[in-house]
């Protein structure tokens, strides 16, 4: 009996209750499937020394992966991922030109995963994202918890839509990519956003569950060390300012992130370049209000 290609892997996903198909399919990459649970030890004591048997139980599932940060394609639209976003607990509001994403409860969804020739159904799945935007393609790396079930023979793979993961445009001036930080344009290097969501797989004697029980969102970005005359964060260290990052040409590749952002202390770093830069590692931090501390917009 032959094996299978460890890359021969698919993934289905969107919100509960749906028939999964080809056109659910996730454009994922360094895909991590693995089975989790907790064990007990029989402890038994021995006149000869040696293992003892398990007892294992809460068996659930973890599921890592990376896809590009998908446009929407059409104005109004939502971007491929939506419900995974949806999953990490963000909020979703559409009008006629635009998306808006922000923090909220999470709704779980349903995923199948093909590995091969096994396939796995994993229900009521919810997880965190982080958005890596650095020279190159902007990428986001999900890492989800859901509920275990076995695996099952696999048929054949379905047909997949591709076009409907809109390619983003490569980061970069030609792309119109920009920064701001408290309204005044800085030159960016790079920015990793993390929503920060504590996700745990609660078990009871009767229930089962995955949820988020709390997050701490954080953004961590490099620019370029200006005179102090232009540029003193050290002056700026604890105030809560706004940052801005905007990239995209036309409607339908466009992509706004906004962050409510506790200056930290400036860390200096080198830059490609050799010279100098400020790398700064901080929290989002919510108003009174609550929720409002990122907002992405898609347009």
């Amino acid at each position: 009996m032959s094996s299978w290609r460890f890359k021969d892997k698919l993934i289905l996903a969107d919100a509960l209750g749906t028939t999964l198909t080809g056109l659910h399919a996730i454009y994922a990459s360094d895909v991590e499937l693995s089975l989790e649970s907790e064990s007990e030890k029989d402890e038994l004591e021995t006149s000869y020394s040696g293992a003892s048997m398990e007892t294992f139980y809460g068996e659930h599932i973890s599921l890592n992966f990376k896809t590009p940060l998908a446009m929407s394609g059409t104005a109004g639209n939502e971007p491929a991922f939506a419900p995974l976003l949806l999953a990490c607990g963000m909020v979703q509001v559409a009008d006629a030109t635009s998306v808006t994403f922000t923090k909220g409860a999470a709704v779980a969804v349903t995923c199948l995963v093909r590995f091969g020739k096994n396939t796995h159904n994993i229900s009521e799945m919810k997880g965190n994202v982080s958005f890596a935007l650095e020279k190159g393609k902007p990428m986001l790396n999900w890492q989800f918890k859901g509920l275990f079930s076995a695996p099952v023979a696999s048929t054949a793979a379905p047909a997949v839509d591709w076009d409907r993961w809109v390619r983003p445009e490569v980061l970069g001036v030609s792309n119109s990519s920009d920064f701001k930080l408290n309204d005044v344009k800085r030159t960016l290097h790079k920015i990793t956003i993390d929503l920060g969501n504590n996700v745990v797989f609660d078990r009871a004697i009767n229930h089962e569950e995955i949820m988020i029980t709390g997050h701490e969102s954080s953004a961590n970005f490099t620019l370029t060390a200006e005179e102090l005359t232009s540029f003193n964060p050290f002056d700026d260290v604890a105030k809560v300012q706004m940052f801005e990052f905007t990239h995209g040409t036309a409607t339908g590749k466009k992509v706004t992130i906004i962050g409510r952002y506790q200056m930290p202390w400036p860390k200096y770093t080198s830059l490609d370049s050799e010279l100098t830069g400020y790398e700064f590692d901080g929290k989002l931090v919510p108003s009174g209000a609550g929720y409002d501390e990122l907002t992405i917009v898609f347009e």
